[in-house]
């Protein structure tokens, strides 16, 4: 079952960069709640709450129960994070609020588990060729990451979208099904260790006794 994330926000009426500035420095996070044909409304977060909340899920598409100060609880996704360019700790947050409903599309993380029998057994190189994929779903189902096994695949084997284990009643995905995941290839041989056992491989030419020769 899916974790619920409760996070505390209070309405924030304070506006331009001076303003937001002295919020920051006082702990809070701005951000605005948008969606549902609303106006959107600014508000502003715990820093802390919500910095422990994102070291505790890696995905970009968290679902969250807003209790706004003074008003209902509302169920937003987080869609933009807003960092500081040099300390990288959250700046601004934009929020969509959902409805339980309606589907929504989200793009999910895809990880791959497994250690492939191309790698362990072949010596071959696992590569991920995609990172996330396009799905439409409803807010209950998203999922904060796709686990994609590959323990069985060999050398020159691949995986695709498609091979993703998603409940085709549940997700409809956008991102073309021919599309490869993850695949295994051959090591590859350095060009110049090659080049260095070639050369070591060969005979020297001895231009001294060519010269004698022609003599």
């Amino acid at each position: 079952m899916r974790e619920e994330i409760v996070l505390s926000a209070k309405p924030r009426t304070e506006t331009g960069s001076s303003a937001v500035n002295r919020l920051r420095k006082a702990g809070f996070l701005p951000g605005v709640i948008y969606g549902q044909g609303g106006t959107p409304k600014n508000v502003n977060l715990d820093s802390a709450s919500f910095a422990a909340m994102q070291r505790h899920h890696t995905s970009e598409n968290l679902m969250i129960s807003l209790q706004l100060e003074g008003d209902t609880t509302h169920k937003v996704l987080v869609r933009e994070v807003q960092h500081h360019p040099l300390s990288g700790a959250p700046i601004h947050v934009d929020l969509y609020e959902l409805s339980m409903t309606e589907r929504v599309t989200v793009s999910i993380p895809v990880e791959l588990v497994g250690e492939p029998v191309g790698v362990t057994r072949d010596g071959g190189i696992l590569e991920q060729l995609l990172r996330d994929v396009e799905i439409d779903c409803l807010p209950d189902d998203i999922l904060e990451t796709i686990e994609l096994d590959v323990s069985g695949l060999g050398v020159g084997d691949s995986l695709s979208v498609e091979d993703l284990p998603l409940d085709a009643e549940k997700y409809e995905v956008l991102t073309a099904k021919d599309i490869a995941v993850a695949a295994v290839s051959a090591a590859r041989v350095d060009d110049s260790e090659s080049a260095e056992e070639g050369e070591a491989g060969a005979q020297p030419e001895v231009v001294g006794e060519e010269e004698s020769k022609e003599e």
